[in-house]
């Protein structure tokens, strides 16, 4: 089952922990209502969310900037953790997906 996030207005999410000493590839989807206009970015970070302060991870895109409402990507290699980062949400409802691949 994957991991939900939901945003409803303009603002980060919370950080999903992912585990990036045995999985091998992660997948991520971004969905948007079909109402409403929004503006995001998936953002992952190399640290252990839970060994580093979160004043401490450094966060880069893994997506650019975009405003359609569905989208699907893979990262291959390891990834610490993950967040959505909307920058602008109006009567719009976001939802990140996130599923780990152990194995191939």
């Amino acid at each position: 089952m994957p991991v939900l996030v939901t945003l409803s207005s303009s603002s980060i999410s919370r950080a999903v922990n992912l585990d990036y000493m045995a999985a091998k590839y992660t997948s991520f989807a971004v969905t948007g209502s079909s109402s409403g206009t929004f503006t995001y970015t998936v953002e992952g970070a190399l640290d252990d969310l839970q060994q580093v302060s979160s004043a401490n991870v450094v966060w880069f895109a893994l997506s650019s900037a975009t405003t359609t409402n569905s989208s699907i990507n893979l990262f291959k290699g390891p990834l610490g953790g993950i967040r959505l980062n909307a920058s602008a949400v109006s009567s719009a409802v976001l939802t990140l997906r996130i599923i780990q691949g152990i194995g191939w």
